[in-house]
């Protein structure tokens, strides 16, 4: 099934921590696009920071780039709730991603980028890629099923990059799913990334790893970086962020040169370490 650009919402989640950050992906997201009808970008953000939209849209100055913030009223309810819960590195904000369905009506596809990102070369084969299931993502290689869900043999995503479809979103009425299974389940090392994987087992499909490279793997596996030496999208998943003090081969330099040419300060190394995925 395809979806036409006007069809399809471009998303990314982050708070005031990751706000100059999440500048990089987006950045990088409209210097490799090659397409000429102007990309729907959300950002899912705290009540707090839409007022900064224009500042944010003035840094990352991409024309084909239609920049829209958003708090959505089912997270406002989840965090009321006390269910939106943060984890190691993981920010509460990060729940506003289960709401997507009901946040972006008016779309049928939803493209999701983590904000701690860099994407590296032309986005086509992302955005035409074929929905060849309802929910597409990447497969984790850290054995999350096995802590998560105590089985080492399910199949096990990780939800910084997905597409999905978002009338399926609705009409499963996956957003009261994922609810009642953190009401059900309480804080786990992912919460809201596991509780996808919870409501969504058997109903998804994998992406090319290309999309979502976990940096982490070019430190743990010599021959990683030969294997997939051009992703389309690199992960600084956990704690090897690049504006910390780790140095993922070849992405942190690129990604550090980048968000040196937005004119953005790095803060002191250690700060603002909390993961959004």
């Amino acid at each position: 099934m395809s979806f036409s650009i006007e069809e399809t919402v471009i998303v990314t989640s982050f708070d005031e921590n990751y706000y100059n950050y999440a500048c990089v992906p987006v950045k990088t997201l409209g210097q490799n696009y090659s397409g000429n009808e102007k990309l729907h970008v959300r950002c899912l953000v705290p009540e707090s920071l839409v007022e900064k939209q224009e500042k944010f849209i003035n840094i990352v100055d991409e024309d084909l780039l239609d920049i829209k913030f958003i708090c959505s009223d089912s997270y406002l309810s989840l965090v009321e709730e006390g269910l939106a819960y943060e984890s190691k590195y993981i920010t509460e904000n990060m729940s506003h991603r289960l709401f997507v369905g009901s946040t972006f009506e008016e779309y049928k596809k939803i493209i999701y980028i983590d904000p701690d990102t860099l994407v590296v070369r032309d986005i086509e084969p992302l955005l035409n890629y074929p929905l060849t299931n309802k929910f597409l993502a990447v497969v984790e290689y850290t054995g999350m099923s096995k802590e998560v869900f105590g089985n080492p043999d399910l199949p096990y995503f990780n939800s910084g990059v997905f597409i999905a479809d978002l009338d399926f979103w609705r009409s499963e009425s996956l957003e009261l799913k994922f609810v009642k299974w953190l009401k059900e389940n309480g804080p786990t090392p992912c919460p809201e990334q596991d509780a996808m994987n919870a409501v969504l087992q058997g109903k998804w499909s994998p992406l090319p790893m290309t999309f979502n490279l976990l940096a982490f793997k070019l430190l743990e596996d010599s021959e990683f970086q030969k294997n997939f030496d051009n992703p389309l999208i690199v992960h600084f998943v956990g704690d090897l962020k690049p504006w910390g003090d780790s140095d993922i081969p070849i992405w942190t330099k690129k990604w550090r040169e980048i968000y040196n040419q937005l004119n953005l300060s790095l803060p002191p190394q250690g700060e603002n370490d909390k993961d959004d995925s």
